[in-house]
């Protein structure tokens, strides 16, 4: 019975101590960050291949539902999650509409010229023609979920992601 108790009491000490623990921890995270950001701001501008970068990341995404397509000899039902991340420094007239890049997917898709290649192939040149139309663009992911049919009876994902060729002059400040 002392042993029991004894556990209870090392537990019950324990707990506090380990949320304790983990909270300073996740402060003394937050705090670190905070300092990396403030010496970031005072830092000169970091300099890789060409670009220049102050800590700033943009993001956005989309996705189209239940898009209907002929393609591998049958019709299939796509689910496509696009994400992509903006060039640094981009101008408000820069940012593309994201309907006007769905739409590109969508053309693409339904005029695609090999009806036989597998999903990571057409997933490729979809990441492909983006990149390449899309100049403010730096990088993105493409996630095209193929659902089930009569041929195939398995749910099949391919995800494809792809950065802009980069410049290799590498003038450093």
């Amino acid at each position: 019975m002392k042993r029991r108790e004894f556990s209870k009491r090392s537990i019950t000490l324990f707990a506090p101590a380990l949320g304790i623990v983990l909270w300073a921890s996740i402060v003394g995270a937050a705090f670190n960050m905070v300092q990396d950001q403030t010496s970031i701001r005072r830092s000169k501008p970091i300099v890789v291949d060409s670009v220049v970068s102050m800590g700033l990341v943009e993001q956005f995404g989309f996705s189209i539902s239940d898009l209907k397509l002929e393609h591998q000899g049958e019709k299939n039902s796509l689910n496509i999650i696009i994400r992509y991340r903006y060039r640094p420094n981009l101008s408000k007239t820069e940012y593309p509409d994201f309907t006007l890049i769905a739409k590109d997917i969508e053309n693409l898709l339904m005029n695609y010229p090999d009806k036989t290649d597998y999903w990571e192939l057409v997933n490729k040149r979809v990441t492909q023609m983006v990149l390449q139309k899309y100049s403010a663009l730096a990088e993105i992911t493409s996630q095209i979920e193929v659902a089930p049919t009569a041929s195939v009876r398995y749910p099949r994902t391919s995800i494809v992601s792809r950065r802009q060729a980069v410049s290799r002059s590498r003038g450093r400040n």
